[in-house]
């Protein structure tokens, strides 16, 4: 089922961010200044645009769920509260910035591009492998609205950032030639093994550039955070 196949990539997600939680000391967000500034309804501001309260307590429920879901009897021994609010927070500060340079590029993804995305999902191809309107608009009847529209959300997401991502390379050029790869795996490496090795180096350095430029973009924003997380703890 779809679903399944979202949970599996979230579960990946949600392992990784639960070991960074029991690492990571402190809050970690890049150029942050934490107030006790009284905003009513707001938990944090990226470049002038708020992060709302209603906003963060949702996302920080639903993640908590999906935690309770993957770790079930173990939750309470790993996940430390205060450590589980700033991580979520700072993943939304991360996302709201990194759709701010979205459209500043001018980034957008097309219903149909969606759609394409849906359409690969082995499990609405039928025994030809070819996509099955039926088994689509059964999943999709069975669904609710929310979980609808947050299937949409994070393929949007998923486009949006590789959009983000070609836009960047295309304004440098990461080369790795066959003499490289001969010198890092060894001269008796066999000739067919090195395209793939060859496209394995360039996926790896095209994201280290990536990344590399969104930590600059990171370090340039401007981000206040006004929750404070004792207070909220003791609350």
């Amino acid at each position: 089922m779809l679903m399944k196949w979202f949970r599996k990539k979230k579960n990946f997600r949600m392992v990784m961010i639960v070991t960074a939680a029991l690492v990571i000391p402190g809050f970690v967000i890049w150029g942050v200044s934490i107030s006790g500034s009284d905003r009513k309804y707001t938990v944090a501001v990226v470049n002038k645009e708020p992060i709302y309260q209603q906003e963060f307590y949702r996302t920080l429920e639903e993640t908590r769920q999906q935690y309770r879901e993957i770790l079930k009897e173990n939750y309470s021994k790993l996940i430390d509260e205060t450590q589980l609010e700033k991580m979520v927070l700072q993943r939304m500060i991360q996302e709201k910035l990194l759709d701010q340079l979205c459209r500043k590029h001018r980034i957008k993804v097309r219903p149909s591009e969606i759609m394409e995305v849906i359409k690969a999902e082995p499990a609405f191809k039928n025994e030809k492998g070819q996509f099955d309107q039926a088994r689509f608009k059964a999943y999709f009847s069975r669904i609710s609205p929310e979980k609808t529209k947050e299937i949409e959300q994070q393929i949007r997401s998923g486009i949006k950032y590789q959009k983000l991502k070609q836009e960047v390379l295309s304004e440098t050029t990461i080369i790795v030639s066959d003499s490289e790869i001969k010198a890092l795996a060894g001269k008796d490496i066999k000739e067919e093994k090195i395209p793939e090795i060859k496209r394995y180096l360039q996926s790896q350095r095209e994201e280290q550039y990536f990344q590399k430029w969104l930590e600059k973009k990171k370090n340039e924003a401007k981000i206040e955070v006004f929750l404070n997380f004792e207070q909220e703890k003791r609350s």
